[in-house]
């Protein structure tokens, strides 16, 4: 793979269960986020805790739904819709300052 510049991307994991109403809800604040920020360097992803059990455990996930940006856990619970939005904003800025930010 290439070496990330400035045209850094993010990839938006939302770590959910079957059968979870809180987790449908999730998925689809997650993908209006994405389709109103409208950038192509954001990518979305759904993972399935059940079948990633491995995945979700080493990302501290509890209980679902959780959203992970870039593989790092940044919401625990479900977020607002800006709370998100400001989230990937910030990954996709880049600025160092940004970085440590996850809660």
């Amino acid at each position: 793979m290439s070496v990330e510049t400035e045209s850094q991307s993010v990839l938006v994991e939302v770590l959910s269960a079957s059968g979870c109403g809180r987790c449908q809800k999730i998925k689809a604040l997650a993908k209006a986020v994405i389709a109103e920020l409208s950038d192509d360097r954001v990518r979305y992803q759904e993972i399935n805790v059940v079948d990633d059990i491995d995945y979700a455990v080493s990302l501290g996930v509890m209980s679902t739904p959780a959203i992970a940006l870039d593989g790092v856990l940044v919401f625990a619970a479900p977020p607002s819709k800006a709370k998100l939005r400001q989230a990937i904003l910030d990954r996709l800025g880049g600025h160092p300052t940004d970085q440590g930010k996850a809660h």
